[in-house]
């Protein structure tokens, strides 16, 4: 098992105490970048100062994204299993 070390992050003026392998510590670092940066866009843009209402509307862009990037990742193997299909069928 790889080491774990300790950080703590900020997210919306709070502390949380993690547990990353240093790998995913750059990672988790620039998560948290996107998030604040997230944070004061859409304060600014929707005028909202309620932070439930704010993280509301980030985790529904980021799952609005994630499922349009699952979509077109199934779109795009159905394409390649189809060439891969179609050369198989050359021989």
């Amino acid at each position: 098992m790889e080491d774990r070390v300790k950080i703590k992050v900020v997210v919306a003026g709070r502390t949380y105490p993690l547990k990353v392998t240093p790998d995913e510590e750059e990672h988790v670092r620039k998560a948290v970048d996107f998030i604040e940066e997230r944070i004061k866009v859409i304060e600014e843009k929707y005028d909202i100062k309620d932070i439930q209402d704010v993280q509301a509307l980030i985790l529904l862009e980021l799952a609005s994204e994630l499922s349009y990037i699952k979509q077109k990742q199934k779109k795009d193997i159905q394409v390649i299993t189809d060439k891969v299909d179609q050369l198989l069928q050359i021989e």
